[in-house]
């Protein structure tokens, strides 16, 4: 049934008005590997399972049950679509990021050092849930109720977006140090969580 509703949400997002571009990831090019990656649950862990629909896309797995492939599939459909609907894509560049993501999910949180909240201020050695590692890998705790939907996936893809867009992750979010993240991309975030809920990911 989720493969379904995965499918359909694909085909609606097909559809977008000219002045946004096309958010067509259905070539799916690569479908015998999409359909040979799948994790082991007798094997090693943690695991790599590539994405399908997503050229290079992968995730690192520590167990099977965190996240199948097809619901982080289907959270980048929502993540990709609502990015296209808020701030457009003419130039492709978010969709090129999202083509080659690395998502390293992990059942523990992190201390991080020093970073920033969302409205801009400096913490030191506070618990995160979420973080960049590099220009395309990010580090994501599985979520509260082992839901995508209450995970940083979408914060942390926000953050590879405004990479890809501006040159700069802008890791001070709201805050005024670095350009690009805004009130708008934290309400972008909140509609694809809600998005995710609705599909009880």
């Amino acid at each position: 049934m989720l493969k379904k509703i995965v499918i359909s949400l694909c085909l609606l997002s097909c559809v977008t008005c000219s002045g946004h571009g096309p958010s067509v990831f259905l070539k799916n090019e690569n479908k015998r590997i999409y359909k040979n990656s799948s994790c082991d649950p007798n094997g090693e862990f943690p695991q790599m399972v590539i994405l399908p629909f997503f050229e290079n896309a992968s995730q690192i797995m520590p167990n099977c049950d965190t996240y199948p492939k097809h619901k982080t599939a289907l959270a980048f459909f929502v993540f990709y679509h609502k990015w296209v609907e808020h701030f457009g894509d003419s130039d492709y560049a978010v969709k090129g990021v999202l083509q080659r993501v690395m998502v390293q999910w992990d059942p523990i949180k992190k201390i991080s050092k020093r970073g920033y909240s969302l409205d801009g201020k400096p913490f030191i050695n506070r618990t995160i849930v979420g973080r960049v590692e590099s220009e395309n890998i990010i580090w994501v705790w599985q979520g509260y109720e082992h839901k995508i939907s209450r995970s940083a996936l979408i914060h942390e893809l926000v953050h590879l977006a405004l990479r890809a867009k501006n040159g700069t992750a802008d890791p001070d979010h709201e805050g005024g140090k670095y350009k690009g993240w805004t009130f708008s991309h934290t309400l972008m975030i909140q509609e694809c969580k809600q998005m995710l809920e609705a599909f009880n990911i």
